[in-house]
């Protein structure tokens, strides 16, 4: 049962309480009760006194105290001597990476480290060497000189050179874009990860052992499928926060981590596989229909996709419970869907279209 922490004018009346019980002879033969509750007294001061550095030694003792648990314990206190001893580090913040297509004009060979940028505020380098021939193009991968989101850029998008290549023509991102970037775990993301591996050992290649390790190689959803191929095989379905479906560059990060000897068991063949959105249109009619509610209803549904994992259950009750979350909506019909949508393993959901119907 939670502590109840006393406060100083609490501490400060048991001082007064305890002084009250003392007695003592004066020189002239007199009984004195010291009384820390006359106004002004010195008693009343140490009493004060008293009460402030007791209160403060029971917030030491209580913070120290929730430090102790994973559960309570903080990114500034604790936090990262339990994901030491549970072999979780934290996720550090991650430069985007991806392909270029790179065309040339005459014969190039494209040097490791070369630089790119769109506007000069962001630079990403070319991680491996690329020989393109004359009037040909070339896919050759690269990654933000920069960690955090700055570097993630979407597909087609133009590039220049830093310092220019006579025979290179144009570069731009390739249909995948470049992603991957992000800031350093959250706090409560690396609390969830620790618990999981408490709760939940490693077993020699168990299904929360690949979505253990998925997840500590940056996916944000996974769903595990054993036998996904055949006998021996197992498919982990992986989708980026959003939720967004990862660039192969992430998929091929994220097979190379779990594909780490210290990690997969010798005998298992692990296949990372993007997973593929699946939006689901709604179609409904609220009471009173304004644009404000509309929006919120909206939002309350969108959030409640970007809750479920690949190859959930979309349940119509919680779609429900979403709407009715919105208190200024007195009153709606929802005409679709109708029934519960079980996805298909590699799939996950958000939100579609909604039609918006005229309220009767």
């Amino acid at each position: 049962m939670p502590a109840a922490i006393p406060t100083p004018a609490q501490l400060a009346q048991r001082f007064a309480s305890g002084l009250a019980t003392i007695s003592f002879t004066a020189s002239d033969g007199t009984q004195v009760v010291l009384d820390a509750n006359a106004p002004g007294s010195l008693e009343q001061v140490l009493s004060i006194v008293a009460g402030l550095a007791g209160a403060e030694q029971y917030r030491y003792m209580r913070d120290w105290l929730l430090e102790l648990m994973v559960t309570t314990a903080t990114v500034d206190g604790l936090l990262p001597d339990h994901g030491t001893e549970w072999g979780v580090p934290r996720n550090p913040a991650t430069a985007a990476i991806g392909n270029v297509v790179v065309t040339c004009s005459q014969a190039e060979v494209i040097p490791i480290g070369t630089l790119l940028t769109v506007d000069g505020s962001i630079q990403w380098a070319t991680t491996a060497e690329g020989s393109i021939a004359a009037g040909a193009s070339g896919s050759i991968p690269v990654q933000a000189t920069a960690t955090g989101t700055t570097g993630n850029v979407g597909g087609g998008v133009a590039l220049t050179l830093v310092s220019p290549i006579a025979g290179v023509t144009s570069v731009v991102t390739d249909s995948d874009g470049l992603a991957g970037g992000a800031a350093i775990e959250g706090q409560e993301s690396w609390r969830a990860r620790i618990l999981e591996k408490i709760r939940n050992p490693p077993a020699g290649g168990s299904v929360t052992d690949y979505e253990g390790w998925a997840e500590d190689a940056g996916a944000a959803y996974v769903n595990v499928v054993r036998g996904w191929v055949g006998l021996g095989t197992v498919g982990i379905i992986v989708a980026m926060a959003g939720p967004s479906v990862p660039t192969s560059a992430e998929v091929a990060a994220i097979q190379s981590y779990i594909d780490d000897p210290t990690r997969r068991p010798a005998r298992a063949n692990a296949y990372v596989v993007p997973a593929q959105l699946a939006p689901q249109d709604v179609t409904l009619s609220i009471t009173p229909d304004t644009q404000q509610n509309r929006d919120q209803v909206q939002a309350a549904i969108a959030a409640y996709y970007a809750t479920t994992d690949i190859a959930a259950k979309l349940l119509v009750a919680r779609i429900d419970a979403a709407i009715a979350s919105v208190t200024s909506v007195t009153s709606y019909i929802l005409s679709a869907p109708t029934a519960d949508v079980q996805l298909a393993d590699n799939q996950i959901a958000t939100l579609g279209t909604i039609t918006w119907q005229a309220s009767s």
